[in-house]
């Protein structure tokens, strides 16, 4: 007997619709079980818990497995995160909250980070041969050279008024893509350079002199909370076991990078590209799995710093956004 084309088509559809949940299994689990994750390797040294986490296991520990995806840049990174391509970005406030302003619900936050005064990671920097900036208020009328995004120069900008001074009208910025700052800062592309690590150490270890250490913590904030891990909540609530797990295996990674500086600090060369003498020296940001209740107070002010100086345009509650964080 003949089949109806009805019916014909009902199998086309339930055909497809396999085919589909097995394709989205696929994507979620590999052939071990493990649940994967699709993260962007920006290189960034913020996210050196997800490299010790992966090279010591801690991953495989909470049955996760990572998929790095390559990218040019961080910006890169977190365009697939915000195209729905990747699960996880580690990123600064500035990238993540903005889009969570423009679009409530895009993300969930998890593992903040912060840079303290005892480990100052920002700079004000000059050529060796420099005679033109010897202070910070030698910096009125010259031009300050930065990395470009809209973080970086937000808080350059925040950072020139507590200092006094007005952008354009005191201070030109130039912006340049990261791995240009060192170059531009020698070849006298800019006077002075505002930059953090690991860009700071290594502009020192090729002679560039130090203006203002921990230019971040002083004039901007202490702790200065600078960003943090983000997942979508589609995947917070589609992989609870999996957040779960991302959690611990934070938590994992940060007691070790805390208790094995060395080894540490040789991933950290190894996965970001960076020279081995500057990733033993420089300074390494803290990591938050589990942020307590004074943790998010600070990160809540830092939000609303980001509002006051017109980079968001409305209030965010930060405690509805944190995984992970404690009751304490």
């Amino acid at each position: 007997m003949k089949r109806s084309i009805h019916s014909i088509f009902a199998i086309i559809v339930l055909s497809s619709l396999c085919l589909f949940f097995v394709q989205c299994g696929k994507k979620q689990k590999d052939i071990s079980g493990k649940i994967v994750l699709n993260i962007p390797d920006t290189k960034f040294m913020g996210i050196l818990p997800l490299y010790v986490a992966e090279e010591e296991g801690f991953f495989s520990d909470e049955g996760i497995k990572v998929k790095w995806i390559d990218v040019r840049d961080p910006g890169q990174g977190a365009k697939l995160f915000f195209d729905g391509q990747a699960d996880l970005i580690m990123t600064t406030f500035a990238n993540l909250i903005p889009a969570e302003v423009i679009k409530p619900g895009t993300l969930k936050i998890v593992c903040p980070i912060y840079e303290s005064a005892e480990k100052p990671g920002s700079y004000i920097l000059v050529a060796s041969d420099s005679s033109k900036v010897k202070t910070l208020a030698d910096l009125k009328g010259k031009t300050l050279g930065t990395y470009t995004g809209p973080s970086q120069k937000a808080y350059a900008i925040i950072l020139l008024r507590n200092l006094g001074l007005k952008e354009p009208d005191n201070v030109r910025l130039v912006q340049v893509s990261s791995s240009a700052q060192v170059p531009s800062l020698f070849g006298g592309s800019f006077d002075a350079l505002f930059t953090v690590e690991p860009y700071g150490s290594t502009a020192i270890s090729k002679g560039a002199k130090i203006i203002e250490k921990g230019v971040r913590t002083k004039y901007i904030s202490n702790p200065f909370w600078l960003g943090a891990a983000a997942v979508s909540p589609q995947t917070a609530e589609n992989k609870p076991r999996a957040m779960e797990g991302l959690i611990n295996a934070f938590d994992k990674a940060i007691k070790f990078i805390t208790q094995n500086d060395t080894k540490a600090r040789e991933i950290l060369a190894r996965r970001t590209n960076t020279d081995t003498d500057v990733a033993r020296t420089c300074a390494l940001y803290t990591w938050v799995a589990h942020p307590s209740k004074i943790d998010l107070e600070q990160i809540q002010q830092h939000i609303d710093l980001l509002l006051s100086e017109g980079i968001i345009e409305k209030k965010v509650n930060v405690t509805q956004l944190v995984l992970g964080a404690s009751n304490e």
